[in-house]
């Protein structure tokens, strides 16, 4: 039996094949990761107010989607050989109408095809410099953008009255999201995923203490929380996310919500906590953007990054590496520099219509 995801996921492509788009909006949208789906709704959202009609079309499969006149590649880890093959042949010869908006370039070499892709597209940006100025020089491209990630520019207004206190309806509730680090979960058991060996070689030859110490530091979290009279709920960003909360969680009075792929819905729900302890990369964003109180664990290298940038103090968080060498430091939580999300909110905005404008609309 098909999942609901899974029927919109079918009902977005025969829409696309009834009702001819100009724009489709290209990525990881599948419908499984609520972070993905945040970065298609990024796109979209920008397109709608330059009333721009407009479609997402999922890269893993791109070449079952209605081909469009024009296409953005809307952010996130998809500038990987074996998806920006996937557009350079669909656009071959066509580079102009296509943008590589906000994606991660994380290959230590491409083929001939996604090079020049990447070289001829009509606009082109990153979520860091480095990567920005690697892309120039592998490709001789002068203009390579970087920005912080577009998901910073959803629902602002919305955002920017949480932070600032307008909003009354914030309780004293704190809201957990937790990841099966680099793992797979089944029938309780986790399992390490095999192709982190060498991506992450230090996180897996320590895999089982990164996992204790983890739980440790996410169970103390909440049980600080219960003792403060607090309410504990889960909020997957992925299916998997619950289960394992569950798993780790275990014996806990703790409210362990439904996985969906609802942006906006998550964004205004998180707003109604005044505590979030995030794990996955755009949970983190959301509760910057929102101003909550946040206790954040830095999964993944682009998490510390992020962070880090924002002037955010070293010891306020625990990336993976810290886990896997044991640490179960207390985090306190602290609330982000409301100026500096309102920047990279704005920032966002402005790159994501940049790149709207260099492919011809206005």
């Amino acid at each position: 039996m098909l999942s609901q995801t899974q029927i919109k996921h079918i009902a977005r492509n025969l829409q696309q094949r009834i009702f001819k788009i100009p724009v489709g909006v290209i990525g990881g949208y599948h419908g499984g990761n609520l972070g993905d789906m945040a970065l298609g709704k990024s796109v979209i959202d920008r397109l709608s107010a330059h009333h721009i009609r407009s479609g997402l079309q999922t890269i893993y499969n791109l070449e079952k989607w209605p081909l469009t006149p024009k296409a953005i590649v809307g952010g996130g880890a998809v500038g990987y050989a074996d998806s920006l093959i996937r557009v350079a042949r669909r656009y071959k010869s066509n580079y102009k109408n296509v943008a590589l908006l906000g994606v991660d370039f994380n290959e230590e070499s491409y083929p001939q095809e996604c090079l020049d892709l990447i070289k001829n597209a009509a606009f082109v940006s990153g979520r860091s410099k480095a990567q920005a100025d690697r892309l120039k020089e592998i490709t001789g491209r002068e203009v390579v953008y970087n920005h912080p990630d577009i998901a910073f520019s959803l629902i602002n207004d919305y955002c920017a009255a949480q932070r600032s206190g307008k909003n009354t309806q914030v309780k004293k509730k704190m809201l957990v999201n937790v990841v099966p680090l680099y793992a797979n979960l089944k029938d309780g058991v986790i399992n390490s995923v095999e192709r982190y060996r060498s991506e992450r070689p230090e996180l897996y030859e320590n895999f089982d203490r990164m996992h204790q110490s983890y739980k440790k530091v996410v169970r103390d979290l909440v049980e600080d929380a219960l003792q403060q009279g607090y309410t504990v709920e889960t909020i997957p960003f992925t299916p998997v996310d619950r289960e394992y909360a569950i798993h780790i969680l275990q014996g806990l009075p703790v409210q362990h919500n439904t996985y969906h792929p609802d942006t906006e819905k998550m964004i205004k729900y998180m707003g109604t906590a005044d505590w979030v302890v995030a794990t996955r990369f755009h949970t983190t964003i959301f509760a910057l953007k929102l101003g909550v109180k946040l206790s954040p664990i830095a999964y993944a290298t682009k998490n510390e990054r992020m962070l880090a940038e924002l002037g955010i103090n070293r010891s306020a968080y625990l990336s993976t590496t810290d886990l896997a060498n044991g640490v179960t430091a207390k985090l306190a939580p602290f609330i982000a520099d409301s100026g500096k999300i309102a920047a990279w909110e704005n920032e966002t905005v402005r790159s994501i219509d940049l790149c709207i404008n260099a492919l011809g609309h206005k």
